[in-house]
């Protein structure tokens, strides 16, 4: 069952450091593998997971010397966020998500990544300064910046949608 939850999600992370699917997906299972195997407790699942995969992913380019870290394309960081998402929708909410949807995708990757790991995902600000190594301020910056364009550019197409209900 947490296999099912986050594979997808934490392939898509590894994806980030690595830029390779299959190399991603290896180090996910590997992971998975070792959790499984172990005997030890862990307080925070998800926050173990994803620290794994980043030291796992990390530790494979320093043994590989010949991979870069690039950010997420706007692509793979919508499938992240959808996998996330309910799938039942009224139209009108349709509507509102998908225009939200194209809003963060406007924003630049990072701080897109920020967005949609406190967003969407429940991290804390300590939680992604640490899986991104920023600082906590830089995280807090990226999501004020974030809301502030949203909220700017959703004002328009929401009293649209008021008048005409």
């Amino acid at each position: 069952m947490l296999y099912k939850r986050w594979a997808s999600i934490l392939i898509n992370y590894a994806n980030y450091y690595l830029n390779d699917t299959e190399t991603s997906s290896s180090v996910v299972n590997d992971i998975f593998i070792k959790l499984w195997n172990g005997k030890q407790e862990i307080e925070n699942t998800k926050a173990y997971l994803f620290r794994a995969v980043k030291n796992a992913a990390l530790n494979y380019l320093s043994s590989e010397h010949k991979k870069t870290i690039d950010y997420l394309d706007t692509q793979e960081l919508t499938i992240l966020s959808d996998q996330s998402q309910p799938n039942e929708f009224s139209v009108e909410e349709s509507a509102q998500l998908l225009h939200l949807q194209k809003l963060i995708a406007k924003l630049p990757e990072k701080r897109q990544l920020v967005f949609r790991m406190h967003r969407i995902e429940g991290f804390s600000y300590s939680e992604i300064a640490d899986l991104l190594q920023i600082s906590p301020r830089t995280v807090e910056d990226h999501l004020a910046k974030s809301m502030k364009f949203i909220f700017e550019n959703s004002q328009h197409f929401f009293n649209q949608h008021l008048t005409e209900a």
